[in-house]
């Protein structure tokens, strides 16, 4: 767990002495260094008005710091995310060097750039390396890179299993698992699981993560072209899908459960069948596809482990058009979407919708400018905080926190001079113990005038008494867990104090 702090140090005198805030414990205002008169904080009294002037740091209103684009490198090719137990991210990605090479790199949660540098994985004997690259973290430490290449003689085929033991800083040398190429891929259990696109039928390979070679056999568990693809771990088990990008197209889905061989066709059976849609992506348990025809909306179906539920409209996402989705489900059960399309207010802009059931949605969270982005990789952990991994072009982060929402009300919205006026609020999701602060805006910047401790029950509440007359703003932040959580910011509310 990162270390939790404030956003902003509290304001200092100049600030201070409009309004007495109750509520901040003497003893954080103490290590603040506050002194003087004019606001009352409990016990402590500090703060005065010198010269109708501020001083002290304030800060712009949302978007909060941590949630920023970030820009990694050129990227010749699609990428992928892993996230390491300890909450680093390891991000690998294609490039243009020699015959096309791997760039792999670990990420502190909430950095913007490599610790200790990049390693670059190679093709063997001269083969070429295909678009897609994946990412995935088996257990402490250990990591998984495999690359499609093609295409030497070796009957050992060209794709490659890479393996570190130091958290992705270093690698051994690679071992060849198979020539079946890669256009999806998932870490089931300790095997790694991928298939091929644009075949005659759908076909799954399944390697251990400490592999020596390629399986004896493959899977064929759908029958039919295979155009666009996707492979997920589903409680263990693996749920492949396909479309056929035919008239109709058609997405075909099968099942193989846990401790079954994945490398088996007997192993899977038939989940579900959507015609006139096309595949998105599938992730744990959570189908995506696009109607073909009609108002071509998004639609999330969820599997129960032998077949799906009803089909659930994403928001925002009818009307067709330039556009690219990915889809994630956490290891906590939340579905996340990212749109890229014209449907939402920044244009091509990256935003995250989440739901839990498929029949409620949150409000998009927009993460920012990704029009030289196509692809995205994505990675989450129970919380629903991680990154997506924008391509090709340039290798663009886009963090993704939890969601933190707050509320904020005054019980009244005027007071006279020297009288008080309660101001309380709720989080969600609640954490007994969080700080909230409390803030006021001057000349287009908040200041921190004072901080409370949320309940058990997620409410928080200031006395905020008025001694300076005049419209007065407040608003409520929750700013813990920098890169983790997203900051809650309340809406701002108004307090006239009078004569």
């Amino acid at each position: 767990m990162r270390k939790q702090h404030g956003r902003v140090a509290l304001a200092t005198a100049a600030l201070l002495g409009l309004l007495s805030v109750l509520g901040t414990s003497p003893a954080l205002a103490a290590r603040q260094g506050l002194s003087g008169g004019g606001l009352s904080v409990g016990s402590l009294s500090v703060g005065s008005l010198s010269g109708g002037g501020l001083s002290g740091g304030g800060v712009k209103g949302s978007p909060q710091p941590e949630l920023k684009p970030f820009r990694l490198g050129p990227a010749s090719s699609g990428g992928s995310v892993a996230i390491e137990p300890d909450g680093s991210l390891v991000v690998a990605y294609g490039i243009k060097s020699g015959n096309g090479k791997t760039k792999v790199c670990v990420l502190a949660r909430g950095g913007h750039r490599c610790t200790g540098g990049t390693v670059t994985l190679s093709p063997l004997s001269g083969d070429d390396e295909f678009p897609d690259t994946y990412a995935f973290v088996s257990s402490a430490s250990h990591v998984e890179v495999i690359q499609s290449d093609c295409c030497d003689r070796s009957s050992a085929g060209g794709d490659l299993l890479f393996t570190s033991t130091d958290g992705g800083r270093t690698f051994r040398a690679p071992v060849r698992i198979g020539t079946l190429g890669m256009a999806a891929a998932a870490l089931v259990g300790q095997h790694v699981v991928f298939t091929g696109g644009d075949t005659s039928s759908t076909q799954i390979e399944s390697v251990p993560v400490s592999a020596s070679g390629p399986p004896a056999s493959i899977a064929t568990p759908i029958r039919g072209d295979a155009v666009n693809v996707g492979v997920a771990n589903f409680r263990g088990g693996v749920l492949a899908a396909s479309d056929n990008d035919g008239s109709p197209d058609t997405v075909r889905v099968a099942y193989a459960k846990a401790g079954t061989n994945f490398d088996a066709t007997s192993s899977y059976h038939q989940a579900g069948t959507f015609r006139d849609e096309s595949l998105i992506g599938v992730s744990g348990g959570a189908l995506l596809t696009e109607q073909a025809s009609g108002r071509e909306a998004l639609e999330l179906r969820l599997f129960n482990g032998r077949s799906f539920g009803p089909a659930h409209t994403v928001p925002d996402t009818a009307g067709g058009g330039p556009e690219w989705f990915a889809v994630d489900q956490d290891p906590g059960g939340t579905m996340h979407v990212f749109n890229e399309s014209t449907h939402l207010a920044r244009t091509y802009g990256l935003y995250e919708q989440t739901t839990t059931t498929g029949a409620r949605w949150d409000s998009p969270v927009d993460l920012g400018d990704a029009v030289g982005s196509t692809g995205f990789a994505v990675a989450l952990d129970r919380s629903g905080s991680g990154l997506v991994l924008g391509t090709p072009g340039q290798a663009t982060g886009f963090p993704v926190l939890a969601r933190q929402d707050i509320t904020f009300t005054l019980s009244k919205s005027t007071v006279r001079k020297g009288r008080t006026v309660t101001g309380s609020g709720q989080v969600r999701p609640k954490a007994r113990g969080r700080v909230i602060e409390l803030q006021t805006e001057r000349s287009g910047l908040w200041y921190t005038v004072g901080t409370a401790r949320e309940s058990a029950s997620g409410t928080f509440k200031f006395t905020i008494r008025g001694n300076g007359t005049g419209r007065h703003q407040f608003r409520a932040v929750a700013s813990d867990l920098a890169g983790y959580v997203m900051y809650g910011y309340s809406a701002a509310r108004a307090l006239r104090v009078t004569g």
